[in-house]
């Protein structure tokens, strides 16, 4: 896993549409495994076979001003691949460490910008059927894609616009470095754990419910974002659990607001 820590999963990997369409239609309670940078397992792991995309489901290919990636293939490759095209509109989600089916599953978003605004369409198959949406029929919110399990993203097509290619790269360089400074690229570092509640930042609310030090075990709040979990040598999943829920309560006690996790917590816990 992404976090290296947690118990184990029976990685179901597919390398084409027909695999795909077999597993879709072979099982209806899995889980959808991207780069697991924003899943934590449980120290018994997890009974549900966790799906891969791997193959085919990795290309990534430019037409003009859109590009088509595999859900398999990474964020940042396509971020790449657009910038050496001289293609501009996903350069503030850089530094995001998700595949591209978990970016547009949980529309992964950065600096005022979601991965659902440069959709053009998104296939997607369930029962053993390929689907695709396109414009309008695309619906997301706020840490929330178009599609949803037991539905499986395939391929998706971002519609860029021209622009100059040292523009992009000055950009991309930017946004890394502001994401450095705010502690989301940190060794040994999770991605952010809560979701912004509206109108204020989980991390503000963390921060000034007196949470910036809290630690359980092997995990500990990030000294850079109060919405951030470092992660020891001798971490725990369920010490992450455990830190979580810890500072829910505190924050809940203090502003009355109840933060809603953005990590997923797979198989059981708190028991």
């Amino acid at each position: 896993m992404y976090l290296g820590c947690g118990g184990a999963a029976h990685i179901f990997r597919v390398f084409n549409a027909s695999e795909l369409s077999g597993f879709t239609v072979q099982f209806n309670n899995f889980r959808a495994l991207g780069n697991g940078s924003n899943v934590i397992i449980s120290g018994a792991g997890i009974t549900e076979p966790a799906l891969k995309l791997d193959g085919a489901f990795r290309k990534i290919s430019v037409r003009g001003s859109e590009v088509i990636a595999g859900a398999g293939s990474m964020l940042k490759d396509v971020i790449k691949k657009s910038a050496a095209e001289g293609l501009s509109g996903l350069e503030n989600l850089s530094g995001i460490p998700a595949a591209v089916g978990g970016a547009v599953f949980k529309n992964a978003g950065a600096f005022g910008s979601s991965v659902s605004d440069a959709l053009k369409w998104v296939k997607f198959y369930r029962g053993g059927k390929e689907y695709k949406i396109s414009g309008k029929m695309i619906s997301a919110s706020y840490r929330t894609g178009p599609v949803k399990i037991p539905s499986v993203i395939s391929e998706v097509c971002f519609s860029l616009a021209k622009s100059s290619k040292d523009k992009i790269l000055r950009r991309i360089k930017e946004i890394i470095k502001m994401r450095m400074e705010k502690g989301f690229i940190y060794k040994n570092g999770t991605g952010c754990i809560f979701k912004n509640p509206a109108k204020i930042s989980a991390g503000k609310l963390i921060a000034e419910s007196s949470c910036s030090r809290f630690c359980s075990g092997g995990v500990s709040v990030s000294p850079l974002h109060a919405n951030v979990f470092i992660l020891g040598g001798d971490r725990r999943s369920e010490d992450a659990y455990a830190l979580m829920n810890k500072i829910r309560a505190r924050v809940y006690k203090k502003k009355g607001v109840y933060l809603e996790p953005l990590v997923e917590f797979w198989g059981v816990f708190g028991k």
